[in-house]
């Protein structure tokens, strides 16, 4: 364990200091290519439907190790890139990795009848459940990214359902207020990554047989212009709720970050092209005392890109080694204080 981290500034690769590079070539850069070995295991939900966890358990680990529970973001899955390094970086240094498909997406197409959603923590604590009984006595860090990052948060900040093997959480750039993320997207420059999460979803609906009786809501003309309508059309009915203000109302971390009684740190950047920097100034003020919950904005990085200058880290993704720092601190409240005094720069504000 390491008791006497540094946590290094993020200074952007001189190639990549645009946000939109970061977030891009942050998606394929540094790739990791190494053979999948995990053992997959199906849960079963309380509404009956299922989804699937990645074990992924190198030779060193033993029963009382650390493990780590990794959650994916939008039309993301166990295969993407973020997941496999982090997977591959913390297996070299003994940790047992389960890789969670949120339902319906990677080794789980097809096997949900309802839709992954910011909401979704239920299915957090069903696979924190099987991932206790699978390691008994192991303290659980939780690494959630982008809307993982959200459910994460959802699911911390309900003390009462929080396992008592959960010990820390690791979040990177989660939209925090779901409302003014989806409106990010309608800004000029902005429209391709709706574009591309809509192209997603919608062919998701298409492929899995569970969800394709509800093709009629996302074609024709029906077919979502942006994100706000394939939510309030797809999303928020299927999910029980009355409309996409309603669903983004209810599913926001931003009104139960305070709750949280888990140290867990918050990783995001100021020019984050899919989540506003500006809707983290009032939670700033909210975690300014706040022992549990450490909020660090760097002034680049885009979404989820972190492709870092040259530095005494082993490669160039800042983001995967600060992880793997606050999951392998013996003393993550040390390190928060350290990196608390390393965040007191002032809030830009959004584009």
């Amino acid at each position: 364990m390491k008791s006497d981290l540094v946590f290094p500034p993020f200074i952007p690769h001189r190639f990549y200091r645009n946000a939109h590079l970061q977030t891009i070539v942050g998606q394929f850069h540094s790739r990791i290519k190494v053979p999948y070995q995990a053992e997959q295991h199906s849960l079963r939900l309380p509404d009956n439907d299922l989804l699937i966890i990645h074990d992924d358990c190198p030779g060193s680990w033993k029963p009382g190790d650390r493990v780590v529970i990794l959650l994916h973001g939008l039309s993301g899955c166990h295969r993407s890139s973020y997941m496999i390094r982090l997977t591959h970086k913390l297996n070299e240094r003994g940790v047992r990795v389960f890789r969670m498909d949120l339902r319906g997406c990677g080794a789980g197409t097809g096997l949900a009848k309802s839709p992954y959603h910011a909401g979704s923590f239920l299915d957090l604590q069903v696979a924190l459940e099987r991932v206790e009984f699978l390691c008994p006595g192991s303290p659980i860090g939780i690494a959630g990214f982008s809307l993982g990052g959200t459910i994460t948060l959802n699911y911390l900040g309900r003390p009462n359902a929080v396992s008592d093997m959960v010990d820390r959480a690791f979040v990177l750039n989660p939209p925090v207020r779901l409302s003014e993320s989806v409106q990010m997207f309608g800004k000029p420059l902005f429209g391709h990554y709706q574009r591309h999460f809509i192209s997603n979803l919608t062919k998701h609906i298409r492929t899995s047989h569970h969800l394709n009786e509800h093709t009629h809501k996302v074609s024709g003309e029906n077919y979502p212009r942006n994100m706000r309508d394939f939510d309030d059309q797809f999303t928020a009915p299927l999910v029980g709720y009355e409309s996409a203000e309603d669903y983004y109302s209810q599913c926001s971390p931003a009104e139960v970050v305070t709750h949280i009684d888990v140290p867990t740190l918050i990783i995001t950047s100021q020019d984050d092209p899919l989540v506003p920097a500006d809707t983290y100034s009032e939670i700033r003020d909210h975690l300014s005392n706040h022992s549990k919950v450490t909020l660090h904005l760097t002034k680049h990085g885009g979404h989820l890109g972190f492709i870092g200058a040259p530095s005494s880290d082993p490669d160039q993704r800042w983001s995967d080694w600060r992880i793997v720092d606050w999951m392998l601190s013996d003393s993550p409240e040390a390190l928060a204080n350290h990196i608390r005094e390393d965040s007191r720069e002032p809030l830009a504000q959004s584009a």
